[in-house]
């Protein structure tokens, strides 16, 4: 008996890292590319999970092409916001601008979400909730097998792309010096564009996977995004391994201080280890080297 809860509570674990590891991707690609922190990224997840249920419920094409859609609202919002606000701000030369206008721009969307959608929480069901695997005492339903194969399969399309294509390397040289990049012949600006949107659509595709599990209301990115925050902490700023490897990791833990401990504890436990990190490795699990980040 002992195993089999181990066991089950080690699956949704990772059902929750890899929706956290999601999330907080989208934080690490733009603090690594820019070293900015953008505060808006909670309300991209919330616009990918009310994208994701409108397209189901009023086009009715079922869950799976949902996903998709809302990746490519998150990108198209990513873009627009970026191109309308980030880009004027950082050509004034003052860091403190675009963090400033990320917080406006949270405000801006949670307010224009809960006037359209009310505050009202949204029951976000899919065909796959009620579709349970059982094996030897576990039960995992297919809507958490899935976050996991969706979550595993952009994680390794991202780490292809960032790793072995031509404008993923061009993107990890603008990390690391844009202005030399620059003398190189790479366009920053473009490539800082492609940040946001690859971040955005992270985001909006972690909120369509999300929804499913949370209450949708105007404020549901909210709840996960201070995680994801110490996520990319616990991992190390800007370092997409390590994001991933902590995204897992307080997975694991939220799962089985749920089952071992109590419920309520979650979030103490979870920010318990974010300070025993600060305190004994601040650089986080994989030490930040700045020509190795994203």
């Amino acid at each position: 008996m002992t195993t089999t809860i181990v066991l089950q509570q080690a699956i949704n674990g990772i059902v929750l890292g890899s929706l956290y590891v999601l999330v907080a991707l989208g934080l690490t690609l733009i603090y690594g590319v820019l070293v900015q922190i953008n505060f808006a990224h909670a309300d991209f997840v919330t616009l990918g999970a009310f994208a994701a249920y409108f397209f189901m419920h009023l086009v009715g094409l079922g869950y799976i092409p949902s996903i998709a859609v809302a990746l490519i609202v998150g990108a198209a919002m990513g873009w627009l916001i970026n191109a309308s606000i980030f880009t004027p701000l950082r050509r004034k030369n003052n860091e403190l601008l675009p963090l400033i206008a990320t917080i406006g721009v949270s405000v801006m969307m949670q307010n224009l979400m809960l006037a359209w959608f009310g505050p009202i929480p949204y029951a976000f069901e899919t065909e796959f909730s009620r579709h349970v695997i059982r094996f030897a005492g576990i039960f995992v339903s297919w809507q958490n097998v899935i976050i996991i194969v969706v979550s595993a399969l952009t994680i390794a399309l991202l780490y292809v792309f960032m790793k072995f294509t031509f404008l993923g390397k061009a993107l990890r040289a603008v990390s690391q010096d844009r202005e030399t990049a620059g003398l190189m012949g790479i366009n920053p600006n473009f490539l800082i564009m492609l940040t946001f949107v690859i971040a955005s659509a992270l985001a909006g595709m972690g909120g369509a996977m999300l929804a499913p599990v949370l209450v949708l209301t105007p404020f549901a990115g909210t709840s996960v995004i201070v995680k994801a925050f110490a996520i990319v902490i616990i991992g190390g700023f800007g370092n997409v391994e390590g994001t991933i490897l902590a995204g897992l990791i307080v997975g694991l833990i939220e799962s089985y201080t749920t089952q071992f401990l109590n419920p309520g504890l979650i979030d103490i436990v979870v920010f318990a280890l974010l300070l025993l990190m600060l305190a004994i490795r601040p650089t986080g699990l994989i030490s930040e080297r700045r020509e190795e980040n994203v």
